[in-house]
């Protein structure tokens, strides 16, 4: 985007600012941090602001006025969250809505800022994890006593997980990638081979859906804030638990036991989680983010590159100690 693009959008934001909240933008910080989207920092005469501009190209929320509404909801459940203890930003709503809309269309989220940190994947201490075990504990606790929708937006399912991986076979035979073919045959002989039943004791619910370092604020001894709830939804939460441990311990290859501990010992301080529950999230996880990642198109795409490095060096430690996991996991 433009310098001038960039000035008349904060522009428009302050003044959006001003006449719904009284609030005087005294300076606007840019970060340039997520896909498309527009955030700032932005400090008032009230205090600092977290302001997000859901841009068009990605979320389209104009042509598709219910995925508006989802996002919505979602951030309704945010606030009802910050109320009840959890740390996350508590979100700004005017006249009942959570997300504003600016004269020339521009759809946008005002949060309470959150000062905290971010790490690199697999480098949060023992004492991060227990914090975000907490929190995470707290989370889905809430969440239990919120309506479910009609059915989870998600279900595992061999024969749906198949036909998925089939069509990203076929895009990686026509693009000549053996390395994603190579990739392919591996997930499809897991899959293939699993059993499912597994799943039956999984029970669903309402969940974050990307609780992964990119999404949580830091200090040294635990969680300032969790961020980013745009993919919140009703599925497992025991697919949060998975997606927190691999992303906040597993450094190098190796996953360090003494954070999984901490983590789990916090999340049973508000949910209760066995070790059993979190071999059969980590499988279900596979089911997921396999099919996202082993993908021609995502290796293709030299801006996500190092996403994707990490996101497939967790599959690949997940297939490497698939057979493992009940002896190394379900003590923890």
């Amino acid at each position: 985007m433009s310098e001038d693009m960039l000035r008349r959008w904060e522009e428009e934001v302050a003044g959006l600012l001003k006449t719904r909240f009284g609030l005087t933008v005294r300076d606007a910080s840019p970060i340039d941090k997520g896909w498309l989207n527009v955030k700032w920092k932005v400090e008032t005469d009230g205090g600092l602001l977290f302001v997000k501009y859901y841009h068009p190209e990605r979320y389209k929320l104009h042509a598709r006025p219910e995925r508006k509404t989802a996002i919505e909801q979602t951030l309704e459940l945010q606030q009802g969250l910050g109320e009840a203890g959890v740390p996350c930003p508590r979100v700004q709503a005017w006249k009942g809505s959570f997300i504003q809309e600016t004269p020339s269309g521009m759809h946008i989220t005002l949060m309470d800022w959150v000062d905290g940190v971010t790490v690199t994947a697999g480098s949060m201490n023992d004492a991060q994890m227990r914090g975000l075990g907490q929190a995470a504990g707290r989370m889905h606790r809430w969440l239990a006593a919120v309506p479910p929708l009609d059915k989870p937006a998600w279900q595992p399912d061999q024969s749906a997980y198949l036909r998925e991986w089939e069509t990203n076979r076929e895009k990686a035979a026509e693009a000549k990638d053996e390395t994603v073919l190579a990739w392919l045959s591996r997930s499809r002989a897991i899959v293939g081979a699993m059993d499912f039943r597994q799943f039956e004791a999984s029970k669903p619910g309402w969940l974050h859906w990307d609780l992964w370092v990119d999404n949580l604020l830091l200090h040294d001894q635990g969680v300032a804030g969790i961020v980013d709830f745009d993919r919140m939804t009703m599925a497992y939460p025991e697919i949060d638990v998975a997606r927190a441990v691999l992303s906040g311990a597993l450094q190098d290859g190796e996953l360090r036991l003494a954070g999984v501990r901490a983590f789990m010992d916090g999340y049973r301080e508000h949910a209760e989680a066995s070790g059993e529950l979190l071999v059969r999230a980590i499988r279900m996880l596979y089911l997921i983010e396999s099919i996202w990642w082993l993908r021609t198109e995502i290796r293709a795409e030299s801006e996500l590159r190092g996403l994707l490095a990490r996101f497939v060096e967790e599959m690949h430690w997940i297939e490497d100690h698939w057979q493992s996991l009940p002896e190394l996991l379900e003590r923890v």
